[in-house]
Parts: C-alpha cells; sequence; structure tokens
C-alpha cells in the first residue's frame, strides 16, 4: 500500500496509528495477531546515504521486538541485533547490504506473524541514495512474500518523485494499491471547531464554519491558522449577519497575509510535480466546466474538488495562492507585483534588489491594499508594531517611503506607484 497525500495532511498520523492496538484490534479483530507493525519515520536518518537507511530500518525492528515476549521474538532479535552490529561497523562496504540482508532474512522467515514496515517521510531517501537500496527491497518483499508488507507515505506517487528503473521495480509493489489521503469532512471540519472553541474559549457560529470550511477546505494546518485567526476576531456568543461580514471580512484580510498559511500553500505547491502545477494554472484560468486530463492526478490528491460547474479548488487559501503563480507568470505585468510566498518583487516585469525588513513589511501593507489609503497610524502598526504608534514620528515614515521609493520607482523624484496623499497617508497604485 502507498499513501499519497500533499504536505500536512494526515499520512504521518496515519501510519502512526496502525501500531495502536486498539486501532489494530477495531479493524482487525482477532486477525490483528496476525500482524506486527513496525513504525520508520526516515526523518530519524542520522545522514542520507545506503548505511544510515539500513540502520534505521533496524534500530526500528529491534524496538519493536524488544516489545515482544517470546522465545521466538528473543532469537530473531539476537540474530537482528547481530547484524545490527556489523552493518553500523562494517568490516567492508559489501558487509552493509549483506547485513541488513541476514536481518531481514530471519524477519521474515523466523517470525509467525506477517511483517508490516510503515516506511514514513520516505521521499528524502528516494531521492537521495542509491536506487539498488529499493530494489534490494523489492528483492526482499518477493522472497518473502507472505512474511513481509511495505506501507509508504510520500507526498507524490513514487515513480514521480524519482525516474529510474530500480526505484521503478519498487514502486510496482504498489501500483495497485494506492491510497490518496483526503482532507478532512465536513462533520470532521466542525468537530474540530467544537474542540478548538472549547479549548480556546471562543464563540463559532454556522456562519464561521462554513467561512472555515471555504477557507481551508479541510486541509489540518490551514485549518489550525484559520479557526486561530477568526477565534482572534469573534465577538459575543450571538452576532447578526452584519457583524459576521464584518469579521469575516477581516479575517480573509488577515489570512490572506498570514506566513503560517502562505508557508503552507508554498509546500503544497512545492510538492506536485510541473505537470500538476500547470494543471492547476491551466483549471483556474480557464472558463469552461470540463476540466483537462491532466487534471485527474490533482483531483486525485483532492486539490480539486466538486464537479460540473461546482469544480473548484479546495480551499481560498490555496486557490489566493494559485493566481498569485498566475499572475507571476504574465510577461506584460505593468506596475509593482509582490510574491508574499518567496519576498520577491517585480516592478514592470524587472526584479528589483531585495528589501530591508522595514521596507519589505511597508510594501507588503501597500500591496494589500492597492489603491487605498493607508493612514500614517497603519503604517506605523504594520511595519513597526502597535507599541511604536506614540514613538515614530512623521520624519521616520517619511525616510523609510523616501528608501522604498529609490527601490521600487523608476524616477524616485517623480513617483508613479508610491504616492503621497497629503493629510491622508499614502497608497500604492497601478501606475
Amino acid at each position: 500500500m502507498s499513501v499519497v497525500g500533499v504536505s500536512n495532511l494526515g499520512k504521518s498520523a496515519l501510519l502512526r496509528s496502525l501500531t495502536d492496538p486498539e486501532i489494530q484490534a477495531r479493524y482487525w479483530g482477532d486477525d490483528a495477531a496476525n500482524y506486527l507493525f513496525i513504525y520508520v519515520d526516515f526523518n530519524q536518518m542520522l545522514e542520507m546515504s545506503e548505511q544510515a537507511f539500513y540502520e534505521l530500518l533496524l534500530r526500528c525492528s529491534i524496538g519493536a521486538l524488544r516489545d515482544l515476549n517470546g522465545e521466538t521474538y528473543a532469537q530473531v532479535l539476537r540474530y537482528v541485533e547481530t547484524a545490527y552490529t556489523g552493518l553500523v561497523a562494517p568490516a567492508s562496504s559489501f558487509d552493509i547490504p549483506l547485513r541488513f540482508a541476514q536481518a531481514m532474512m530471519a524477519i521474515g522467515d523466523m517470525l509467525p506473524q506477517r511483517v508490516v514496515f510503515l516506511l514514513d517521510e520516505i521521499d528524502g531517501p528516494v531521492v537521495g541514495i542509491d536506487g539498488r537500496v529499493f530494489l534490494n527491497l523489492r528483492a526482499l518483499k518477493d522472497k518473502h512474500r507472505h512474511g513481509l508488507t511495505y506501507v509508504t507515505a510520500t507526498n507524490r506517487r513514487l515513480t514521480q518523485i524519482r525516474h529510474d528503473p530500480d526505484v521503478a521495480e519498487f514502486g510496482e509493489l504498489f501500483s495497485h494499491h494506492v491510497l490518496y489521503i483526503s482532507p478532512l469532512s465536513d462533520e470532521e471540519i466542525a468537530a474540530y471547531l467544537a474542540s478548538f472553541a472549547a479549548s480556546e474559549d471562543v464563540t463559532f457560529d454556522e456562519e464561521d464554519l462554513a467561512f472555515v470550511r471555504m477557507w481551508a477546505g479541510g486541509h489540518p494546518d490551514l485549518l489550525e491558522t484559520t479557526c486561530r485567526v477568526l477565534g482572534m476576531l469573534t465577538g459575543r456568543p450571538v452576532r447578526d449577519p452584519s457583524q459576521n461580514w464584518i469579521i469575516h471580512r477581516r479575517a480573509a484580510e488577515v489570512l490572506a497575509q498570514d506566513i503560517n498559511i502562505q508557508a503552507e500553500c508554498r509546500k503544497i505547491w512545492n510538492d506536485l510535480i510541473t505537470a500538476e502545477q500547470e494543471a492547476l494554472l491551466s483549471f483556474q484560468a480557464s472558463s469552461e466546466e470540463e476540466a483537462p486530463p491532466e487534471l485527474e492526478s490533482v483531483t486525485a490528491k483532492h486539490l480539486v474538488v466538486g464537479n460540473g460547474p461546482e469544480r473548484r479548488i479546495f480551499a481560498r487559501a490555496f486557490d489566493e495562492f494559485v493566481q498569485r503563480q498566475q499572475a507571476a507568470r504574465r510577461p506584460d505585468h505593468r506596475g509593482v507585483r509582490v510574491d508574499p510566498d518567496s519576498g520577491e518583487v517585480w516592478v514592470d516585469g524587472a526584479q528589483i534588489p531585495t528589501l530591508t525588513n522595514l521596507e519589505y513589511r511597508l510594501l507588503l501593507l501597500l500591496y494589500g491594499r492597492l489603491e487605498k489609503i493607508c493612514a500614517k497610524y497603519d503604517v506605523v502598526e504594520a511595519v513597526w508594531g502597535e507599541d511604536y504608534i506614540e514613538e515614530v514620528d512623521d520624519a521616520r515614515i517619511e525616510k523609510l517611503i523616501s528608501r522604498l521609493r529609490q527601490k521600487i520607482e523608476p524616477d524616485p523624484a517623480n513617483p508613479r506607484y508610491l504616492i503621497t496623499v497629503r493629510g491622508r497617508g499614502y497608497k500604492l497604485v497601478e501606475g
């Protein structure tokens, strides 16, 4: 079985849950005794090498065997510990795969249960180590067909991560057994909101629930951040529609610039292969009801949901991220453009030098309110922080405005984009 899903959707939690005796009893009943689940988190590899890969697998196997009672388990444990010692301090490089094979043969031949290796976060090793390692795993599975099973958790299908004949041989084990993990259901989102509201002592109503579903789409990390932002803005338990509209509008403004939202969307985007990214860009730009064939993969990953005219990108937060990627590819874009996800800034299609932290905060404020006036109070609060409201004077603000103009204006003496509105503040315009 291969579990595939975008970043932080719950793949690791799913694999870890399979080692829980209560979960095993619930889904396998008496048959649970016929399986031994060994969880391996490849984030714990000591280095990116063949030896470190094998070392972690055997280390986790030893830990699982030590928890079992009986002479058979004790005997297998001794075999595996001996092989482990030889693998960690090998007489030659040839000893590394040999010792690993010896340990796996003992596990596959001598244990009464089918051993299921839960291989979590394996994306890095698939990319970074010799493909023969995975060919070796395939050979061990073929030899111990009924004694060994692998379950992998990856952001992409194995064959998409690395185009290599040896990895492809390993990937064939899962070609007909791929589970695309899905976001939380509407019922699960509602349960999460109720739990969050109780723990944080905030109030969410049905309108809030709809807002959270729209923004986060059931992605756990997006869900947490959306609830946190909304929770800071909610008022009394009973609110009328106009109050809800104001709260949700402000929450949307905050979420659009939230660094955690941006980082999580960037992870999801980077998990996709180029063809999947292009499919999303094409889908969003098209007004056609029919989805292009290449969208099938991202639909399987639950990044696009619904049918016909209701088909959409699963969460508004990610939808807006894709919109920014679309805008970044327009070669004829005039004016100032900011990519909040990468921190890069373009003016008239040309990337400008890196801004200082204060300059970037100022530009991000103005860009988020394009064509709208930002009062000096707003500038101080966004750039320096609320604690500095009484400390930052007009001269200090003007100096920062001047420095930013030097970097974004073709002619700083005659600004085209960053305009001063006398007596009211500043605004960024399309030009």
